[in-house]
């Protein structure tokens, strides 16, 4: 809902304004009202509405000031100014400092509406930017991100508390958290089916203890950080957050998890297939096994240990270098529970202990090669990778690595991002669509990796993209 005060000097204005729609129907909510410009300043301050409605000339402080003192907060407050026809020049004079409209009283319905619906998509759109901003921000940080990010989080609504500061809670699912209305937070969509939900720091219990009895029906996982104190740390949290959200997978049942203090277990399992990697000695896959069972067991493991373990394997086992490794959530979709991935994962490791195993380099084969980019071409929008492409092909992946490095001047991994990033690009001149929706219509489930893929390649984040090529609206 958007927050809106009405500040006007004569009751029967604001009562007027109160009646002449529903606004609860439009998606507004009326969260104050005053009567003289200092009051309403004070009540803004407070607040931080995101639309105001004021009269002109008002007893204190005039409308004309409160506009400029509003905007000097830099929260995104935006104003309409309410004015009679005596007034009409202050009126243009509002709208020079930035007022979104001006409605003449008596009012009209329909000329009410016009401005809330216009506000209504301004506002969405923004909201949108701002969110982009925020995800580009929080991974790319600099001695000014502690103000950015908290100029950012302002005009999301989301007033940043040096001596609170925050925590955050990761949603897995297509769900919305039930956020108790007195707790103060922002909800980031960090990708398909994952939200980010920001939350002041004293205020993590309230969440946590509103959430004990049952999850949201299509709600998978939670996951809760520890307080930071920064907002230049944020993306810390969200980390560790976003790895506590995905402990259903290890555990097998959905809940509320607290992040796991990192440890030494994932150094020792590293060094123990490093050794495997030396050796390929098969009983150093079940010393690994004993070990895992007993840190899922003892509940000491993530999926971060599970995806680091995998990818390792995926890395090893197929003599790959630069190609994608599998992210959390493409784990949690492809394995049913932590069991089955490490199910295969042992059976991986076991082939590598096999030194006959492994297929010998392919040799010039320019019909399978045309084969599997015809299949990436066809499929890259979708959450693809090479064991993907393998198994569809019935080919094996070292194989498919191997041949594209021979026939190609790309690797695989090289050749997708390519052609995902031509299709944002042309999504970013030609629609309208969020960020967001081009980031899943491109294949990139996650918004922080593709940002960061984004600006890795084009030299610019995507918004900055589309303003350069299209202007910016």
């Amino acid at each position: 809902m958007l927050k809106v005060l009405l500040i006007d000097d004569e009751q029967w204005v604001v009562k007027s304004l109160k009646t002449i729609v529903d606004w609860e129907s439009l998606g507004y909510e009326i969260i104050g009202e005053a009567f003289n410009g200092v009051d309403g300043y004070e009540q803004l301050r407070k607040l931080s509405p995101d639309l105001v409605f004021t009269d002109i000339r008002m007893p204190g402080m005039d409308g004309l000031e409160l506009i400029r003192r509003g905007n000097e907060l830099n929260k995104g407050i935006s104003f309409v100014v309410t004015s009679g026809y005596k007034e009409f020049e202050y009126a243009r004079k509002a709208m020079q400092y930035g007022a979104l409209s001006y409605l003449l009283k008596p009012f009209d319905e329909e000329e009410f509406l016009v401005v809330l619906d216009q506000f209504g998509r301004k506002q969405s759109k923004n909201k949108t930017i701002w969110q982009m901003e925020l995800v580009n921000r929080l991974q790319d940080p600099d001695e000014h991100s502690d103000r950015l990010l908290e100029e950012l989080m302002g005009k999301l609504g989301f007033k940043w508390d040096e001596q609170f500061g925050a925590a955050v809670a990761v949603a897995i699912g297509s769900a919305e958290l039930p956020i108790p209305t007195d707790v103060p937070c922002l909800a980031l969509q960090t990708g398909r089916n994952v939200k980010a939900y920001i939350v002041r720091g004293d205020c993590i219990a309230d969440l946590v203890e509103s959430l004990a009895d049952e999850l949201p029906e299509f709600v998978a996982g939670v996951g809760i950080s520890g307080v930071v104190h920064q907002s230049s740390h944020l993306m810390e949290a969200i980390d560790e957050a976003d790895v506590a959200a995905y402990q259903y997978f290890v555990t097998g049942h959905k809940g509320v998890s607290h992040a796991i203090p990192p440890g030494g277990r994932l150094a020792e399992l590293m060094e123990m297939l490093r050794q495997l990697n030396r050796t390929q000695r098969p009983e150093l896959v079940d010393d690994l096994s004993v070990k895992i069972k007993t840190l899922i067991r003892e509940s000491r493991f993530t999926i971060k240990t599970a995806a680091s373990l995998y990818n390792w394997a995926l890395l090893n086992v197929y003599k790959l270098e630069d190609e994608p490794l599998l992210t959390y959530q493409q784990l949690a979709n492809r394995f049913e529970s932590v069991n089955e991935m490490m199910a295969e994962w042992e059976s991986l490791l076991r082939v590598y202990c096999d030194r006959t195993s492994v297929p010998p380099p392919p040799t010039t084969q320019v019909p399978t090669f045309n084969k599997i980019v015809a299949y990436i071409d066809e499929h890259f929008r979708e959450d693809l990778s090479l064991q993907v492409v393998s198994e569809s092909l019935n080919l094996h992946p070292s194989y498919v690595s191997q041949l594209f490095r021979k026939e190609s001047s790309e690797t695989f991994l090289q050749h997708v991002t390519r052609k995902r990033i031509a299709y944002a690009r042309k999504q970013l001149t030609e629609t309208n669509l969020s960020i967001q929706e081009i980031s899943e219509n491109a294949g990139y489930l996650d918004y922080f990796h593709f940002a960061k893929i984004f600006k890795k390649t084009v030299g610019q984040t995507a918004s900055q993209y589309r303003d350069a090529v299209r202007g910016p609206s």
